[in-house]
Formats: C-alpha cells, sequence, structure tokens
C-alpha cells in the first residue's frame, strides 16, 4: 500500500526536522561564537519550522493507526474494538500514543520557544528526544531477536539523521533570513556536528542491517535489500554533496553568492528527501525470512 510509506517518510521528516532545531539551539548556535543578539533571528526560524513538522508527526500518528485498523478489519465490521485492541495491546499502539502526545508536547514547547523563552526550547528538547525513540518501538527494530540492541541502534540511526539533515533544513532555511556571517559561523559549526552524525549513522545502520539480513545474498536477492541499496547510495550522494558544500560555503557567503549556496544546499535536500523516503519505503517492507 503507498499510504504507508508516505506516512513512514512524514513521520521521518518531521521527527528530522524537529531534531535538527533542537541541535541549533543546543549544538550549533552555542560553538558559532555568535552573539546572543545574532542568535535570536535563526532560533526563531528554526522553532517556527519545527512547530510545522511537530504538527505532521501529530498528523501521522492517528492516521497511521486508523491505516492500520482498515487494513485489519473486515468488510462490515464496526472499527471501534478493534481500534482499542490496538491501542491497547499492541506495540504499535503504544509507539503511536506516545508519538501523539510527544509531538503535541512538541509543538506547545516550539511555540513558547519561538517567543524566545528557555524553558520552551528545553520541554521542545526533551520532547524531541523522547519522538525519537519511538519509531524504535514497533515495527523491524521491536521483532528483531535482540530487541533492546535493535531499538537503540534505531533511535541512534533517528537521532544521527535529525541532528544531520535536520539540521542542515534549518541551515537552509537560515539562508533567507540571516546575515551571510551569521549562516557562515553557523556552518562552520556544523561541519564537525555532521561528520559525527553522518559516522553515527553508518555504524547504526550497518547493526541494523546486519540483525535483519539473514545472508549477504538478501542484499540483492529481497526487495528489502534492494531498497537498503538505493537508500546507501543516496546516503552517499548527500555526503559529497555536503562535503562540496561545506567547502565552497565560506568564498561563497564571503563573495555575496548566498542565493547560490542556498540552491546547492538545496539540491542535497532534494537527495536527503529521496534517503528519508527510502526510510519509509523500509519501514513498511518485510524483512527476509
Amino acid at each position: 500500500m503507498v499510504l504507508l510509506p508516505i506516512l513512514n517518510a512524514a513521520t521521518y521528516a518531521g521527527l528530522a526536522v524537529v531534531l535538527g532545531a533542537a541541535a541549533v539551539r543546543y549544538l550549533v548556535l552555542p560553538r558559532s561564537g555568535l552573539a546572543q543578539a545574532e542568535r535570536v533571528p535563526p532560533l526563531r526560524a528554526a522553532a517556527t519550522t519545527a512547530a510545522f513538522a511537530a504538527v505532521v508527526v501529530l498528523v501521522a500518528a492517528p492516521a497511521r493507526l486508523l491505516l492500520q485498523v482498515s487494513q485489519l478489519a473486515d468488510p462490515g465490521e464496526p472499527w471501534r474494538p478493534l481500534l482499542q485492541t490496538i491501542l491497547v495491546e499492541t506495540s504499535l499502539g503504544r509507539a503511536l500514543q506516545l508519538q501523539a502526545i510527544w509531538a503535541a508536547a512538541a509543538l506547545m514547547a516550539f511555540t513558547v520557544a519561538r517567543a524566545g523563552r528557555e524553558r520552551g526550547w528545553s520541554a521542545a528538547t526533551i520532547s524531541a528526544l523522547v519522538l525519537s525513540a519511538t519509531p524504535a518501538l514497533a515495527g523491524h527494530a521491536a521483532a528483531s531477536e535482540s530487541p533492546l540492541l535493535a531499538q537503540a541502534a534505531t533511535t541512534v540511526h533517528v537521532l544521527a539523521a535529525g541532528i544531520w539533515l535536520g539540521t542542515l533544513f534549518h541551515l537552509w532555511r537560515a539562508l533567507r533570513w540571516v546575515s551571510a556571517s551569521t549562516v557562515l559561523a553557523m556552518v562552520r559549526s556544523f561541519h564537525p556536528l555532521a561528520v559525527g552524525a553522518v559516522g553515527a549513522l553508518v555504524v547504526s545502520g550497518a547493526y541494523q542491517a546486519w540483525s535483519v539480513l539473514g545472508a549477504p545474498g538478501d542484499l540483492v536477492g529481497s526487495p528489502w535489500g534492494r531498497w537498503l541499496l538505493a537508500k546507501v547510495a543516496l546516503v552517499a550522494v548527500v555526503v559529497l554533496l555536503g562535503q562540496r558544500n561545506w567547502k565552497s560555503a565560506e568564498a561563497r557567503l564571503t563573495a555575496g553568492e548566498s542565493g547560490a549556496l542556498r540552491a546547492s544546499f538545496g539540491r542535497e535536500l532534494v537527495f536527503a528527501a529521496l534517503v528519508i523516503a527510502l526510510t519509509g519505503i523500509l519501514a513498511s517492507t518485510a524483512t527476509p525470512g
């Protein structure tokens, strides 16, 4: 069914933007050397965008639940009893409840953070961290032979993707609203963070693949394995584009070519969006064996 990968991808994209906003506040800007006044515009923009992303995650949770009910219900069968059963008795139902609750909390917290209140950022970051664990509570990780390790790896994977791709999205947005000097300071601070996030993404992804694939041949002999290879190829493209953008960022911003840099970031984000789309497909595809 096409709708399930779309809902999964929307959830992952929303989580990335929410986590990226928290990373901008606590990992990028404190290391940027920017004055407090210079941090206000990118923080306000990040909080505003993350609030919309929280809405996406909030809407995706009940939509995912209703989709599950529609797939399981027999024609003419009332949905309410089945809905209650899924919510109370399944790992998916409990995960979606947590997702909806903490997405609502993130929405409220980012709304407060947008007004410049520090307690809003603290609450938003806590909400984002809890949300990062919800994909691991159901699906392939929960069904693994070693669920705790698989769930930990999945959570690290979501966190790393959010810190890398989510923060990149906020940098792309910042290029429209803040000065070139502010963006340059943020890019310099972001680069080592991105390198670490990519490393965590690769390690956690490798463990996930190892725990799912029964044999090396499953990489090409199963739909899940082939989608994984496609995702790995796209991740490599994003890494290469990111490295090129980092090397050219200072020269472009110094030359007043912020529009060209924003376009380059945009191309990088297009491939990042494809990575997230493939992640949604992988989460919706049966594993080998």
